[in-house]
């Protein structure tokens, strides 16, 4: 099992295709990824965008070429807004990666900018090859790297961020992960002195990232 992380600097094709999107963002990085239907081409997910100068979330709306919806907004700290969306892309737009049969799983970073794209995924030898053809085929200019992702039962850990380790143990020992649960986040929140949002957002990260790495591959 292996991470590969692909990095590309998007040509004037592509640029032309994403500067309607990021018109009013600067950066957009998945925080979650709740839903991926190719066959509909839809997905749902938990996005933290920069906002571009003078943008505000209610300035992000659907292109000619992607349907967005922003379901809700769950925070927003300066030109920094962390909501759930909605994308619905063009027929044919993910076409490749649907009629490869890639069987990679998508994990972080996966980051948009106007000046640099970040693809990561987990999986067998195989589908990163046939990943890696495809670039070759296409003509796409990528930084690849790839990691070995294998986790003995003591490293899990090692996944995730300082904050969002320390976040999660004291999570534990205070039992949040109990049944019934003995605290919550707010309580989580005070013993830490952060907001809730900020207990709430680490805890679902660790959680994914934790579980991208032991189901890797399933």
């Amino acid at each position: 099992m292996r991470k590969i992380t692909i990095e590309m600097v998007p040509d004037q094709r592509l640029g032309e295709i994403m500067r309607p999107l990021m018109e009013h963002m600067e950066e957009m990085e998945m925080v979650e990824l709740l839903r991926l239907d190719l066959q509909q081409g839809l997905k749902i997910v938990v996005l933290k965008i920069r906002l571009a100068p003078g943008s505000t979330v209610e300035d992000i709306k659907s292109t000619d070429l992607f349907d967005i919806k922003i379901v809700e907004v769950m925070e927003q700290k300066g030109n920094e807004v962390t909501c759930l969306m909605k994308v619905r892309m063009p027929e044919g737009f993910d076409d490749i990666r649907k009629d490869a049969d890639l069987d990679l799983t998508w994990t972080h970073p996966m980051k948009i900018s106007r000046d640099k794209i970040v693809y990561s995924f987990i999986g067998e030898d195989e589908p990163i090859r046939k990943a890696l053809e495809l670039l070759k085929e296409f003509g796409l200019n990528a930084k690849i790297s790839i990691h070995n992702t294998s986790f003995t039962d003591g490293d899990h850990l090692s996944l995730l961020t300082e904050k969002q380790r320390s976040i999660l143990v004291t999570a534990k020992k205070m039992g949040y992960y109990r049944y019934p649960r003995e605290a919550g986040a707010e309580d989580v929140a005070k013993a830490l002195g952060l907001s809730t949002s900020t207990v709430t957002e680490h805890l679902r990260k660790a959680e994914v990232r934790l579980i991208d790495g032991i189901l890797a591959g399933y």
